[in-house]
């Protein structure tokens, strides 16, 4: 496993169609979709960090409003909980997440407005179609100008390698259950309106079709001031602050240098006031070393306060790791709240 991951990571250069006896692509494609081959830190190295839609024809066709797939005749899309049909066709949606692709040799971590369409047949009692469903989603799909990118089942030891991440990963953000024999398709599309992907999964059963419009993260923590740290001291106790440190690291960048010299500020104009810096992270990695991560910022805060003239006697340093989330780590947006380094009155 280790030699396979090594050879992706350093000779994969394309995120390319693939055809093979597991997997195929659209009959007759000759797209070939290039990207850097840059892995992501916190994933397994077999994650691509790019995507180039420039190798993939764009699409003019009239595709409607998102999610862009409906229910075939016959079927319905159920509504989250599955009692009751989805009034707005999406079984649940979510304004930022991702869905992760797959090509046949490699990742890619597809983010933005998601949606999840959970299907099955309008009458009751009737046995779930699923070649109808398929031969319906797939064939729309293609005339609209999707690219098929993946047609088969993602190997066991890859999504086990996805999991170690957290043991969730793979059924959060890849549609269906991938880790049995059914196969799922992943397509790509360029439309003038956007950059659209999709997962397809279905078995004897029950259909699913996830979308993603291709967006870029949108930070909403704002970093507070000394007086609104104050505020919320003087109101809670303590300050709930987002300190930016390099991955994996207890290195403030350029921003968390500047929140620092806030607290600086905070302390200056209070000379009594002493704070217990707290250190948190989300839950990727280890226990261990989400502890030692947590504790080495909190410590890294202190000595950048002592540092600059704040007495070592008003403070303490301490790390929590993901012992204390303050929102479940369901997210990328929920999982950066949890980072955060909080300022406890003592």
């Amino acid at each position: 496993m280790k030699k396979t991951i090594a050879l992706l990571s350093l000779g994969l250069l394309f995120f390319a169609c693939k055809k093979d006896n597991d997997s195929s692509t659209v009959e007759g494609s000759k797209e070939e979709i290039v990207t850097e081959n840059n892995s992501v830190e916190d994933e397994a190295p077999f994650f691509l960090e790019s995507f180039d839609w420039t190798k993939i024809s764009e699409s003019s066709s009239e595709i409607g409003a998102f999610p862009y797939v409906t229910a075939p005749e016959g079927f319905i899309i159920w509504k989250d909980g599955h009692n009751e049909i989805a009034k707005n066709g999406m079984t649940q949606f979510s304004d930022f997440s991702k869905m992760i692709m797959y090509n046949g040799t490699s990742f890619y971590n597809a983010e933005g407005k998601k949606a999840e369409l959970d299907f099955a047949m309008a009458e009751k009692k009737a046995d779930f179609n699923q070649f109808k469903f398929d031969k319906s989603v797939d064939e729309y799909l293609v005339n609209i100008g999707a690219i098929l990118l993946f047609k088969g089942q993602i190997p066991n030891e890859f999504l086990k390698e996805i999991n170690k991440v957290d043991d969730y990963t793979v059924h959060k953000y890849i549609q269906g259950d991938p880790w049995n024999s059914d196969p799922i398709r992943h397509y790509a599309l360029n439309h003038k309106n956007g950059k659209i992907m999709f997962q397809v999964w279905s078995n004897s059963a029950e259909g699913e079709v996830g979308v993603v419009e291709l967006e870029g993260f949108k930070q909403t923590i704002k970093a507070p001031t000394a007086s609104e740290m104050q505020k919320d001291i003087d109101a809670k106790g303590k300050a709930v602050l987002n300190i930016n440190f390099d991955t994996d690291k207890a290195t403030l960048k350029p921003d968390g240098i500047k929140l620092v010299d806030e607290i600086f500020i905070l302390l200056s104009s209070n000379p009594n006031l002493k704070l217990s810096i707290e250190g948190h992270t989300d839950n990727t990695g280890s226990v261990a070393r989400n502890k030692e991560l947590s504790t080495d910022r909190a410590n890294t805060v202190m000595y950048a306060l002592a540092g600059k003239g704040i007495s070592i006697k008003r403070l303490k340093a301490s790390g929590f790791g993901s012992e204390k989330p303050l929102v479940a780590n369901d997210s990328d947006e929920n999982k950066a709240k949890n980072r955060r380094v909080e300022l406890v009155k003592f």
